[in-house]
């Protein structure tokens, strides 16, 4: 009898502290649910050093500006990896107290294909590149306007720098956010 007693206190004592207060639910996120929510913005950076590519002509719609031919890039960008890019500036010439000082990139077609093929369209502003004793620097902004698979909505944007040295031009300080 004695042990029946101990037994059915022991029960007891388990049993209550087994009880919940609360009896609210945890919420859990489940790999569809997340994919459901639709785009994420990530941030965006990386780097990429481009090189007069005279055996590739990259379409674009100069305009009033003047085409200076196509360039091939290579590099590594976040959401990309190891990426190659094409892009072809359109300019005129700044001209100051009749000397040449650099150039007005007023059209710039663009675009950068990710490791896995897929690409990523992009729109770039207006800009400047000024010369100097070593080359041409100026600073770049750039939108995010689709691309193909993963990219195939992408939006977003990013700043970085431009400097054309005497053999190649690179594309460094790449920040930004992009949204796919």
């Amino acid at each position: 009898m004695k042990n029946k007693l101990l037994l059915m206190a022991a029960t007891t004592i388990l049993l209550a502290s087994c009880s919940k207060d609360n009896d609210s639910i945890v919420p859990t996120v489940s790999q569809e649910s997340m994919m459901k929510q639709g785009p994420q913005a990530r941030p965006f950076s990386g780097s990429m050093t481009y090189t007069f590519a005279a055996n590739q002509d990259l379409p674009c719609n100069c305009g009033d500006f003047f085409p200076v031919g196509t360039f091939y890039g290579t590099g590594s960008l976040s959401h990309l990896g190891n990426t190659t890019s094409l892009i072809k500036p359109c300019v005129a010439p700044i001209i100051q107290d009749g000397n040449y000082i650099g150039d007005h990139v007023g059209v710039e077609c663009a675009y950068f294909m990710a490791a896995n093929g897929d690409s990523l369209y992009c729109y770039t502003y207006p800009y400047d590149l000024m010369y100097g004793p070593t080359g041409a620097t100026g600073v770049v902004k750039v939108d995010f306007v689709g691309g193909t698979g993963r990219f195939a909505n992408a939006t977003g944007s990013f700043t970085g720098t431009v400097t054309i040295g005497p053999s190649n031009a690179t594309f460094t300080g790449l920040k930004g956010t992009i949204i796919y």
